[in-house]
């Protein structure tokens, strides 16, 4: 973590973190606090998709999540599990956003979620080095946590 912490590039990556906080807590505190949601039917072939969502109330879910996950980026708090949260969200919206409904806009918004979520994914990429093991063992969340000089070492 030294290594990172001394580059050039940790600047780059704080005010990537921080835009990508932003544009999540922006996203989300638009439903959260306006109530608002989009006319789907504008959103050609995702339109359906994202009615199913709102019907059955995970469209809601995801806005409340987005405020939660961009608060712990903009606050520096457990950003590696706030990315992998992030990079599911991502993957739909690049999916649909790329492939379903490449309005120009839309092709905006999958390629910035594929750029923001990847490269974050990859600046904090050492917190899952341990996740990239051929050959594991059963290891408890709790045991990973108090391993001596483990937490020093990921802190420092």
């Amino acid at each position: 973590m030294k290594g990172a912490e001394r580059s050039p590039w940790k600047y780059l990556i704080l005010w990537l973190r921080l835009y990508f906080a932003i544009h999540y807590l922006a996203s989300g505190l638009n439903y959260v606090i306006f109530g608002f949601v989009p006319d789907f039917s504008k959103a050609g072939q995702v339109g359906p998709y994202l009615e199913a969502m709102a019907d059955i109330g995970f469209y809601q879910i995801i806005k409340y999540l987005e405020v939660l996950l961009g608060a712990m980026l903009l606050f520096n708090f457990a950003v590696p599990i706030a990315l992998i949260v992030m990079a599911g969200i991502s993957v739909t919206i690049i999916y649909l956003n790329l492939f379903i409904s490449p309005a120009p806009r839309q092709l905006f918004t999958g390629i910035q979620e594929l750029v923001l979520n990847g490269t974050l994914l990859l600046a904090y990429g050492g917190y899952y080095a341990d996740f990239c093991r051929i050959k594991t063992r059963p290891f408890w969340f709790w045991e990973g946590l108090s391993r001596p000089g483990r937490r020093a070492e990921l802190d420092h």
